[in-house]
Parts: C-alpha cells; structure tokens; sequence
C-alpha cells in the first residue's frame, strides 16, 4: 500500500521495524533545490517502501542551491545529498571532504535559451546579441568554454547582468536576446509563456560538465558500505520503477510537493531522459560515472573555472556502491 507522504520541508519519514526485526537507521538526504523530476526516484522508492526494505527510515529534505547541500554534507548535518557535480568537484578542491557515489543528470542540461523569432538557433548566432547573465550560476560560468570550442568572439556579445529571480523576466520582456539555463527544465517554463527556439545544448556542442549526482562524506563511503550500498539499491528500483511507470512517479512527487505544477513536472520528467546518460556512461546501471566524463569536467573546470591544475578524478567518486555496473 503506498505511503501517504508528508508535504513539508521534512517529507518522508519512514518508521517502523525492517522485515528482518531490526530497527531501522534513520537517514537523511538533502536534494540541491526544491523537489523535480530528476529527484522522482527518490521519492516513488520512498513511497513504495524500498527503503524500508533495505533498513533504512528516511527523511528527504529540501535544498537550498548545490553548495549549501555540499556544506551541509561536509559538515556531518546530512549523510547524503544531491548536488552540482562540478560545485563538488570545486568545493572537494577547497577541501569539502566528500565524494560522488552516482550520477543522476550525467549530460549537462546547459543551454542557451532564446524567444521564437530570435535568430538563434546555432552557436553563432549569439554573436552580436545581450546575454542575461546571472555570474554566479554553473551554466553563465560554463558558457566561455561552449564560447571557446565554438569560435565564438566574447568581444561580441553584450552581457547584461540579472538575478535568477529576474532571469525568466529579462528574456520575456525583451530586456535580452539570449539567458543561459537548463534545456531540461527552465526552457520548459519559459515555453509554457511564449514559444522559444530548440534550446541549444551546450553538450551537443562539444562542451559536457557532470551534471547533478548522489553525494557523501568521504569518511561515510569508508565506513558505511552497507548502508549506501542498500540506500542505491533502493534508489535503482524507484529509477527503474519510474521509467516503466512514470505516472506513478508523478503521483509520489505530487503526494510530497502538492504546490508543484504537475504538467510541468510531467513535460520536466519527458525531457531528463536524454541527459541521464553521457556517451560514456550509456548502457551501464543506473547511477554508474565514466572516468572520461570527469576528466573532461576537470579540464573544463581547470581553464574556466580556477580549479587548481592535475586534480586526480579518481578521488572525486566511486562506482563501489552501485549493485550494476
């Protein structure tokens, strides 16, 4: 029978015994941002009790942006998260002390979105055109490397700077020609208000940082093997589960988030299976990371983004807990 979930900021709360007698462990995981589509097998695992199954009473919990979910991680407050895996790989950099254990959003969903009508449909047809910029966001900070494997002259686009609260705003009343956002979901947002041009994927052209992932103090990927191996394992099946039925991973979201716009939820969830998987990941299990797709975030992050020079991948995640690979 399925859970009725709580909708709040604490919004699963599995309690009981596990089947074997044991109590069970209780567990948080902070999500990066508010609940979406690429969280889905989270909460239909949570809802169809699969946590439960592998011992665990867990608590799924709201996030406030990548970097304060890798905070909180590092600093012992949330054993797991989901967050930015290029954020990561910058704050493990500064010394955060915690590793990737699976990927969720593998292909970047970084895009250029522009209005119907706009002229932009290919990389250069920015040049000459005012980027709304917010500085501070992953995909503004991505764009001079899609610039730069591109032929794209910087010189040529104007910036204008904005908020992420008045990004949507500048593009739809003209204020700009171009923002920089997610293909998988703010383009659908900005669709649902006036038509755009096919948004065009960094990815697609040459430029691919890991995108969202599955997160925990190194020490914990030390010391509790079991516990995250039960806790993936649970997670796969909501994963798997949400493919063969996605209406029902709509219902569990919707059941945790009733505030949430179902249709854009569901058009956000038609849209994330092309950004799962990159070239190097396709055809492994679910959550499973290539060592190509980080060296290649690495070296991006390297020239674009101040991380230190010959970072080695191999300590920023592990495949070890993943029952596919």
């Amino acid at each position: 029978m399925k859970r009725l979930l709580i909708a709040s900021v604490i919004t699963v709360t599995l309690s009981g015994q596990h089947t074997s007698g044991q109590a069970l462990e209780h567990l948080t995981v902070r999500l990066d941002w508010w609940a979406g589509a690429n969280h889905m097998p989270i909460f239909l695992a949570a809802a169809r009790g699969y946590y439960r199954d592998e011992g665990i009473d867990l608590d799924i919990l709201d996030g406030k942006g990548s970097f304060a979910t890798i905070q909180s991680v590092g600093a012992g407050s949330d054993r797991i998260g989901v967050a930015s895996l290029s954020t990561m790989t910058l704050a493990v950099a500064k010394g955060v002390p915690v590793v990737a254990i699976a990927g969720l959003v593998q292909k970047s969903p970084d895009a250029v979105v522009a209005l119907k009508g706009s002229g932009i449909t290919r990389p250069q047809d920015i040049e000459g055109k005012r980027w709304g910029i917010v500085p501070d966001a992953s995909f503004a900070r991505s764009f001079p490397a899609f610039a730069a494997a591109n032929g794209i002259d910087m010189g040529k686009i104007v910036k204008v700077q904005v908020s992420s609260s008045t990004l949507y705003a500048a593009l739809l009343q003209g204020k700009v020609d171009f923002i920089t956002a997610w293909a998988s979901n703010d383009a659908l947002k900005i669709a649902r208000q006036r038509p755009i041009e096919p948004p065009i994927v960094f990815a697609d052209y040459g430029v691919n940082t890991l995108g969202t992932g599955i997160i925990v103090r190194a020490d914990t990927a030390a010391r509790e093997a079991r516990l995250l191996r039960g806790f993936l394992a649970a997670t796969a099946r909501g994963a798997q589960d949400a493919e063969s039925s996605p209406q029902a991973a709509l219902d569990a979201i919707m059941q945790a988030r009733p505030s949430i716009s179902g249709a854009l939820l569901e058009e956000e969830a038609s849209r994330l299976a092309e950004f799962r998987h990159t070239q190097n990941s396709k055809g492994h299990g679910f959550g499973w990371m290539a060592k190509a797709d980080w060296d290649q975030t690495r070296d991006i992050l390297e020239r674009f983004f101040d991380l230190p020079l010959g970072m080695d991948t191999s300590r920023l995640y592990t495949n070890e807990f993943l029952s596919q690979q």
